[in-house]
């Protein structure tokens, strides 16, 4: 009977150290550290080309660890996004052209294929996926001759007649857009306390004004012009002032331009909204959270 006690106690005091072992190894920890990378634009002006005309992006990111498996973490992140139809080359003879500030905030959940937690020798590499969801805030400008032009100041072309639900929520006239990023990347760590990743991740918007591309072209009257030195540019169709024309005291032009595009010709492809992505790596220092037990004993 005794024997049987004591083999029970035995196994009972076997699991309670593991378990502890376990509390031990991998408390929560939260990491703290900047990223830096490039991002790049996908839609109505480069729909197939990843990484093309990409420029920098940066930020920080606060990542809460529950376990050696999940991990939670709030993300901000700087990016420019731009296209160019003469340099895409999709549709060349449009000469549109924009450049995207954005200033995104998201939140995701990673899941870490292999256990991994910063410091512990035996599990410091794994490669994981997110996603989660995003808020942005971005200004959308076009490059005339040199000068950067919101084109959140201008109706560059005709609205749809029947928006989606998202349009009416974050149309054209709004800078605030949602988007469900989502990807992959490898976490490693570096010391103790730093670790590194490196991740690509791409982020489904619901929003077709990225670009500032969507729709159809207006009537001749309503197309959205600017003059920038001196100098008549129309923003809706560029064909029809590629160098600029002139304008005279009045601020009028002194020709009439003519472009090749008229009203109702498809501008940009209203069937799909604008993507961006970023390809960048992280460094992040970690701080350990109390284990519930009154103070952290964590040997990492």
């Amino acid at each position: 009977m005794w024997r049987k006690i004591r083999l029970l106690l035995i196994i009972s005091c076997l699991i309670a150290a593991v378990n502890a072992n376990a509390q031990f190894d991998d408390p929560k920890t939260i990491e703290v550290g900047p990223h830096v990378g490039v991002s790049y634009y996908m839609g109505d002006l480069n729909p197939t080309l990843p990484f093309a005309m990409a420029d920098l992006q940066y930020g920080g990111l606060v990542r809460f660890n529950y376990n050696n498996r999940w991990t939670f973490r709030a993300d901000y992140a700087y990016a420019t996004v731009k296209a160019d139809d003469k340099v895409i080359k999709w549709r060349p003879e449009r000469e549109l052209n924009f450049l995207s500030k954005i200033h995104d905030l998201s939140f995701v959940a990673e899941f870490n294929f292999w256990e991994y937690y910063t410091g512990n020798p035996k599990k410091n590499v794994s490669p994981y996926i997110f996603g989660g969801i995003s808020v942005f805030y971005y200004t959308a400008y076009a490059n005339v001759s040199g000068t950067l032009v919101d084109l959140s100041d201008y109706k560059t072309e005709s609205l749809p007649t029947d928006p989606k639900w998202y349009d009416q929520a974050f149309g054209k006239t709004s800078p605030i857009g949602i988007s469900i990023p989502f990807g992959m990347g490898v976490k490693f760590a570096l010391s103790r306390h730093m670790a590194g990743t490196v991740e690509w991740r791409m982020q489904k918007t619901f929003t077709d004004y990225l670009d500032d591309v969507g729709t159809v072209y207006p009537a001749d009257d309503q197309h959205a012009t600017v003059i920038v030195d001196n100098m008549y540019y129309d923003l809706t169709d560029p064909t029809a002032t590629p160098s600029g024309i002139p304008v005279n005291a009045s601020g009028h032009p002194t020709s009439n331009p003519d472009g090749i595009y008229t009203k109702d010709q498809q501008r940009g492809n209203s069937a799909f909204n604008d993507w961006f992505g970023m390809a960048r790596v992280s460094l992040t220092w970690k701080f350990n959270l109390p284990d519930g037990r009154g103070c952290n004993l964590s040997k990492f």
